[in-house]
């Protein structure tokens, strides 16, 4: 007994270790990626990118809520015989949904990319639709792969993404061939390469029609308000980001994305949780229901309010020092920015404990009414707030977004925990 105590606790702790190694090269990567474009090509062009870019977010939100995150909260209710016949099912799923997106984002770029005078992308529908799809289908694989345990061949299909990306980016700005065309390109390629390395995992997977038309009739139980959530969400939170860069320009908007980059360290943080919690939320509550679930979440509330007050602390005190460091003086000029978005993101953590709790139940309609109460919000007030207040009415929109969301979530999370 105490040697499968000591056994349990060193795979806990390798797990989590593994976990947030794969996510600091993610996370690391992306960072470094934003550095060099915004270094290279200048604030206005990676506005333009950022602009891009979150099409490419808002396409992977209702992927996580859709696919992903039932996906991770079902598995360990599934015999451990029907495991593979699950996982199959659920990749089927995101293959006919991978191909809708690239259709989706061809027809979008093509047809409407010029849309908006200040940010024409246009140009960018070929290579951005099917850089949608190979992102879809990696990040896909990449959760399979933590689903089933298989930490070192997520780590090294993403290190091997993101080290070929930067090496091209670097190598064609030494060659003064660089411009966001090629780096679609690079992106594309990329994520291409961390698909084949993880393709394998495919073949070890059982497919059945019987079985798919289950998975996806369980994850719909979970996934139906989460897709609502996901395109609710992006445009609660997003629309302020948004109409940012319509009303202030693609330079400002490289501004505010530089400086939210920064900020989204956080997501190391946030990102981690995302491949841990749920699995553990589900099988707390599965052995201990509702009580033994509602102590695991609070203590896992307090233990990352912390951590997450400690980096937004940091993120302040040298707000201007980061900026200068890895963007330059001119962006380091508006690390006030910096400033007021490190201090929300303590209010962001504290959406997610609630909604751990609420997915686990399978009663998800609370999040997607907070998140539909908060785009509400946003769609009637963010173009004036921020076309009279710029950036002060921008974050405050944020803020408002956040407290709404978390006041939503954590009644409706006490009421259906005390309801029988």
């Amino acid at each position: 007994m105490f040697r499968k105590k000591i056994l349990d606790t060193f795979y806990r702790k390798s797990e989590i270790l593994f976990v947030l190694t794969d996510q600091v090269i993610v996370s690391a990567g992306n960072f470094l990626l934003t550095i060099l474009i915004l270094r290279y090509l200048g604030i206005k062009n990676f506005g333009l990118f950022s602009y891009l870019w979150f099409f490419l977010l808002f396409i992977n939100s209702i992927q996580l809520s859709y696919i992903i995150s039932p996906m991770l909260t079902n598995f360990p209710k599934q015999k451990i015989t029907d495991v593979n016949l699950f996982y199959g099912g659920v990749f089927l799923q995101q293959l006919v949904f991978s191909l809708i997106m690239f259709f989706f984002t061809f027809l979008v770029l093509k047809f409407f990319g010029n849309f908006l005078s200040s940010f024409p992308i246009k140009d960018f529908y070929l290579s951005f639709s099917l850089l949608i799809v190979f992102t879809q289908i990696q990040q896909f694989l990449r959760r399979l792969l933590f689903g089933k345990s298989l930490y070192i061949r997520a780590i090294i299909s993403d290190l091997c993404t993101y080290l070929l990306l930067i090496c091209l980016i670097i190598y064609f700005n030494y060659l003064d061939k660089l411009n966001l065309e090629t780096i679609f390109w690079f992106f594309t390629f990329s994520f291409l390469l961390g698909t084949v390395i993880n393709l394998p995992i495919i073949f070890t997977l059982n497919y059945k029609l019987e079985n798919t038309l289950e998975s996806i009739k369980e994850n719909w139980k979970i996934g139906r308000w989460m897709t609502l959530t996901s395109i609710v969400q992006w445009f609660s939170g997003n629309l302020w980001i948004i109409n940012s860069g319509i009303i202030l320009g693609p330079y400002m908007f490289g501004i505010i994305r530089a400086c939210q980059t920064v900020t989204n360290f956080a997501n190391l943080f946030f990102q981690s949780l995302e491949n841990i919690i749920p699995k553990k939320t589900s099988k707390v509550f599965m052995k201990d229901k509702k009580k033994g679930m509602d102590i695991f979440l609070k203590k896992f509330a307090l233990k990352g309010f912390i951590v997450v007050s400690i980096i937004s602390i940091i993120i302040i005190l040298f707000s201007k020092t980061i900026l200068n460091f890895f963007y330059g003086n001119e962006t380091a000029q508006f690390y006030k920015i910096i400033i007021y978005l490190a201090l929300i993101l303590p209010l962001t953590f504290l959406c997610y404990p609630t909604a751990y709790g609420l997915r686990t139940l399978g009663i998800t309609q609370p999040i997607f009414i907070s998140f539909l109460m908060s785009g509400a919000v946003a769609l009637l007030g963010s173009n004036y707030i921020i076309s009279h207040y710029k950036i002060i009415g921008l974050v405050t929109g944020l803020f408002l977004s956040q407290l709404i969301i978390s006041t939503v979530q954590y009644v409706s999370y006490s009421y259906y925990l005390k309801k029988k």
